[in-house]
């Protein structure tokens, strides 16, 4: 008996097959599964979301356990708001090979104030000691699940945007919503021919470029370039196609008109406030077949001095690598609580929640833990920001630590 055989038949011979059953068409569906029980399971799936909302929005408006009225005014007492975090994306920029060519970060407050693009060299070495890496060898062993670690640690910030692995036939799609675009080469890209002599391939010059012409100067390397002059040919790129979305007559059709990913940066650095920038590096090793770059000595604090401008509203690159924190204002005046919003994301917050005290007569700045075992947590914290700790037992608070702005702070 095979396997498919599964009841015994009384002609089944050997060399006979057996008889096969004749199929029987299926019934048809019950009306009720047809047309009446998707559209309960659209009703469950609505009212699951209403109560996932009602339930999000319960715990901030609950004390110990109690609800207390919703105060929508943010100038009143007792007013809560969840924090949205800054946008960030990294692009790993990658040739025909898959081999990384650059990186670019972005981070973006809104769409109308502009965003911040930071450049990084594949030859760039991050870390320190046996954690150094370089960014080119990493992507090609870990891809950019690896970078985005190391650009969590180098920067001190999490992406809450998918990245992108942006090759060149995905660069030549994106420049040609704005080609042709005006651009000065400074140096012909060069190629070494059979002969062991260069032909040029792209001439220098300036000139109104193609697609896909511009998409080539983005990854190319002549034969006996440094990553440096490839660098700044990268900013120079950047910048001739943010010009274009600045100068078109639609930014939506420049840039695709999707509000996430990609397209919200590029109209943000387009038509908004733009600072794109190279990140500092130096020679830390002569190889003539790849030169390594880093920080200078002088450059050691310039991450976290950049991720601060770039990013005031982080995320976490790693879960629990930043205490979350709600940071309520108890001095009346909101601009009290604001101006240390910076001071609380350089000592190491995710800011998640902001709001005033329930009442505004706080003369003490204090950081507040609301479970035991984040008391560790809230110490560090408070050392930081050169503040006193006091433990508040609730459990439900969606946060780590809270944060009460006093008028001590006004003093200062």
């Amino acid at each position: 008996m095979t396997a498919l055989d599964t009841e015994p038949h009384s002609d089944s011979h050997a060399g006979v097959p057996p008889r096969r059953r004749r199929r029987r068409p299926a019934p048809n569906a019950n009306l009720f599964f047809r047309f009446i029980f998707p559209l309960l399971v659209v009703a469950a799936a609505v009212v699951v979301l209403l109560l996932w909302r009602e339930g999000t929005k319960a715990v901030l408006d609950t004390t110990d356990g109690r609800e207390v009225p919703l105060v929508t005014d943010p100038a009143e007492p007792g007013f809560l708001a969840f924090a949205t975090p800054t946008p960030t994306m990294l692009i790993a920029h990658v040739d025909d090979g898959d081999s990384l060519v650059g990186l670019t970060v972005l981070a973006r407050t809104a769409l109308d104030e502009g965003a911040t693009l930071v450049i990084l060299s594949a030859d760039m070495l991050v870390g320190s000691g046996e954690e150094a890496v370089v960014l080119g060898p990493l992507y090609g062993a870990e891809g950019v699940v690896g970078l985005e670690r190391v650009m969590g640690e180098f920067f001190g910030f999490g992406f809450t945007d998918d990245s992108m692995v942006m090759d060149p036939e995905a660069l030549r799609a994106w420049l040609r919503l704005v080609e042709p675009i005006p651009f000065r080469l400074d140096d012909d890209l060069v190629d070494v021919v059979a002969d062991g002599t260069t032909s040029v391939v792209i001439g220098a010059g300036g000139r109104a470029f193609d697609a896909e012409t511009l998409a080539a100067v983005y990854g190319w390397r002549n034969p006996t370039e440094v990553d440096a002059a490839r660098f700044t040919r990268q900013e120079a790129v950047w910048n001739a196609w943010l010009a274009q979305i600045a100068a078109a007559d639609d930014p939506l059709a420049a840039t695709l008109p999707f509000e996430d990913g990609l397209p919200a940066y590029l109209r943000a650095l387009g038509t908004g406030d733009a600072d794109v920038s190279l990140a500092p590096m130096a020679p830390f090793g002569f190889d003539p077949e790849r030169p390594v770059y880093a920080l200078a000595e002088a450059d050691q604090d310039w991450p976290a001095e950049k991720a601060l401008k770039m990013v005031p509203l982080p995320i976490a690159h790693r879960l629990g690598e930043r205490p979350r924190v709600q940071v309520l204002d108890g001095t009346g005046d909101a601009a009290n609580r604001d101006r240390m919003l910076p001071v609380l994301v350089g000592a190491g917050a995710e800011i998640s929640v902001i709001g005033n005290a329930s009442a505004f007569d706080v003369t003490e700045t204090t950081v507040a833990y609301h479970q035991v075992r984040l008391e560790a947590v809230a110490v560090a914290f408070a050392a930081a920001i050169d503040a006193p700790v006091v433990f508040d037992d609730d459990p439900n608070q969606p946060v780590d630590l809270t944060v009460t702005i006093g008028t001590d702070v006004s003093d200062e």
